[in-house]
């Protein structure tokens, strides 16, 4: 069965929250100590550990195959869809060139999951 596209950006924003909250079993950068100590501005992920865990084994994939693209894909979900902050991060991209990829990484992800089931 194929999924929509839109479910798979919905499944990567769910694995950016997630991954945020798990940071012991992912690598990516969480919150700072004091804004932890705050309280998060993060709302909770809705995303089991099985699917987050498929999500992050093919967002591992494409950025052993196209850094380049996987990076902006991690940024972007990271950031929270905030592609200006892709840019400021990335600036040799552009904008457009962002967005392309972006798009062409959620595309290749969707093909993995779907290949994954």
């Amino acid at each position: 069965m194929r999924r929509a596209v839109d479910e798979t950006a919905w499944l990567l924003e769910q694995w950016a929250r997630w991954s945020k909250f798990n940071t012991d079993n992912v690598g990516y950068p969480s919150s700072t100590p004091f804004a932890r100590m705050a309280g998060s501005s993060v709302r909770s992920p809705v995303i089991t550990d099985q699917e987050a865990a498929k999500v992050d084994l093919a967002v591992s994939k494409l950025r052993a195959r196209d850094e380049e693209m996987g990076e902006v894909v991690k940024l972007y979900y990271m950031a929270g869809e905030n592609l200006s902050y892709v840019v400021r991060r990335m600036p040799d991209l552009g904008r457009r060139k962002a967005d392309i990829l972006v798009k062409s990484g959620v595309a290749w992800i969707d093909s993995a999951l779907s290949n994954s089931q």
